[in-house]
């Protein structure tokens, strides 16, 4: 940690017009939070597999050797296709005959193969003082608290589409060419553990403007963090004058 400190407190000097007027450390408090979820894949249907629905939308075929007949398309790939729409609920046997659902007839008609739904899980981190998830690596440390950290927020609580978005940033979402896959449904939310996850504070004064100001550092995500930042300068910057600059 003091080697960070230098190397930011370097960084922050390289302007001359810029004085360091005291540093601070503390912890942010970060929950950890695991969460199960469905992801779907689609990708364009392919040749086959649309001769096939169309063939079960139109005529009543029970066998497969009958349909390979038809289609010239060897039985293998007739059944490895047949068991796929199957899984993914677009075709059933009707009797004796397969026959298209619901969902058959809306991606026959799109173009469109959606697979079964997989489940996944994922662990994110959501910060109450940002009231958003982070990325990174949270860590942990003791140390004094954040003295502006927000309340702790109940998991049931945040709604579905701050956990898609947080699961957007681990780039659980998907698109390359023709293939996409999403985030179906979120099925369940667990916490797992509070940490604290270390800062640097710099309190600073450019001279030139006579203008008080501050940076943060968060280890976490390894950025300057300019909410805090801008906490921390709203509550403070005229106590700051005050103390630093009353001469």
């Amino acid at each position: 940690m003091d080697g960070l400190k230098k190397h930011l407190r370097n960084e922050i000097l390289r302007d001359p017009n810029v004085k360091l007027l005291a540093t601070e450390e503390w912890t942010l408090p970060i929950q950890t939070i695991d969460v199960e979820f469905e992801t779907v894949k689609r990708t364009k249907m392919d040749v086959l597999m649309k001769m096939l629905l169309i063939a079960f939308r139109t005529s009543g075929f029970s066998a497969i050797e009958e349909v390979s007949e038809i289609l010239v398309v060897e039985p293998l790939f007739i059944q490895d296709s047949i068991d796929r729409m199957s899984r993914a609920g677009l075709i059933v046997m009707n009797g004796d005959v397969y026959s298209l659902t619901e969902a058959g007839r809306q991606q026959l008609d799109s173009g469109t193969f959606v697979e079964s739904p997989e489940i996944e899980e994922a662990t994110v981190h959501y910060s109450p003082s940002h009231e958003l998830f982070l990325t990174g690596e949270p860590g942990d440390d003791e140390g004094k608290t954040y003295r502006y950290a927000a309340e702790f927020r109940h998991v049931n609580k945040i709604r579905e589409s701050e956990w898609r978005a947080a699961l957007d940033q681990l780039d659980i979402t998907i698109s390359e060419g023709d293939s996409q896959k999403v985030v179906h449904a979120i099925l369940s939310v667990n916490e797992l553990e509070r940490v604290s996850v270390p800062c640097l504070e710099f309190r600073l004064h450019q001279t030139a403007e006579d203008r008080l100001f501050a940076r943060v550092w968060n280890t976490m995500t390894g950025q300057w963090d300019e909410t805090l930042e801008k906490q921390i300068m709203e509550k403070e910057i005229a106590e700051w004058r005050e103390r630093y600059l009353k001469d």
